[in-house]
């Protein structure tokens, strides 16, 4: 399923390009006074720019540790997402430079970056850290990213060591991922009502519940990535939600690699399972996951595990361990940017 942004922006190389003729390129340090080079400073300083940017502007991180000292709340029905930083109705792209942190560690317990609405770009930042007061409230903190109702881009992105859950989708979200890295946390990602996510050349790792959680109508397409060690699933589908994985690694999962449950779908083709509890699990009458073509469980010359290696021009960034194409490779969907014949036959399965 593809989806359209309004024709006044587009996306390149994760960054959002606006048509305002007027953008600017907003600049933030984690400590220190403001400079020539560094116009807001300190805790406050993200927050600070964002409300300052207006359509089209780029507020950049300079390298340092930014760490929460206020949050702002942002209400979605009975919760309340208390945000670090809190972007709304806005279309700007926030920018790290190498070593650009927000590290949750200290401070009041909040959710990194919550979006409200606009389209929002967000690329070479590290989310760390972030913590919840309580765990099974209503009050929402311990989040990565949490975009609701709003079009998001995620490029080069770390989240790591979270409570809750690391990338959210609620309301008719819209979510671009690509060489995004989730470890360590919770739920990695989690898409409810009708948000929509595209996960391309991105890792999910270790984290203690599932790789990706969908309900109610929500959806995701997924290339060119792996999901190793979560232990709540790999991929998780319940209600009406419906996931689409092609040219991916799915590792060391458990109970399931892949479960559905209730009216779900889910489509896992050109990919690799190996090691995981079990390998699927669907309501009982019911053909809801359905395994296309080249599926295998093992390299088929040694019976290796697979592993991550470095990726080669034009190959799915996950190689055999005798260095070879890990026998995965689609050519018309192996690179996200050319997934269009897979997504329509997603569209005709669901």
């Amino acid at each position: 399923m593809l989806h359209k942004f309004p024709p006044c922006a587009g996306l390149l190389a994760g960054l959002f390009l606006s048509c305002a003729a007027s953008a600017k390129t907003l600049t933030v340090c984690a400590a220190g006074p403001p400079r020539a080079d560094c116009e807001y400073a300190g805790p406050r300083a993200i927050q600070a720019a964002v409300d300052r940017s207006v359509d089209g502007d780029t507020v950049l991180l300079r390298a340092g540790t930014y760490v929460p000292e206020s949050f702002t709340d942002v209400p979605y029905k009975k919760y309340v997402i208390r945000g670090y930083v809190a972007i709304r109705d806005k279309r700007i792209s926030v920018v790290g430079e190498p070593g650009a942190v927000l590290d949750g560690a200290s401070g009041p317990p909040v959710a990194a970056i919550v979006v409200e609405g606009g389209e929002v770009s967000l690329r070479g930042l590290t989310l760390r850290n972030f913590r919840a007061g309580n765990a099974e409230d209503d009050l929402y903190e311990g989040h990565g990213v949490f975009v609701i109702d709003a079009a998001a881009t995620l490029a080069d992105t770390t989240i790591e060591k979270y409570a809750k859950m690391a990338l959210t989708g609620r309301g008719t979200a819209r979510l671009l991922a690509s060489q995004v890295r989730i470890l360590d946390g919770h739920v990695a990602i989690w898409l409810e009502e009708s948000a929509h996510l595209h996960l391309c050349n991105s890792i999910v790792r270790n984290n203690d519940s599932a790789g990706i959680a969908a309900y109610a109508n929500s959806s995701a397409n997924v290339y060119n990535s792996v999901f190793d060690q979560n232990r709540d699933d790999g991929l998780y589908a319940e209600d009406d939600a419906a996931i689409f994985a092609t040219n991916s690694l799915l590792l060391h999962n458990a109970p399931y690699a892949v479960r559905v449950i209730g009216n779900a779908r889910a489509w896992v083709a050109y990919s690799v399972l190996f090691g995981n509890a079990a390998k699927g699990s669907e309501p009982q009458g019911k053909q809801s996951i359905r395994w296309g073509e080249q599926v295998i469980d093992r390299d088929p010359q040694t019976g290796a595990d697979y592993a991550l290696q470095p990726p080669l021009p034009g190959d799915p960034d996950v190689r055999s361990p005798r260095g070879v194409a890990s026998m995965i490779g689609l050519a018309e969907v192996a690179a996200c940017a050319t997934h269009r014949s897979a997504s329509a036959q997603f569209d005709r399965f669901r």
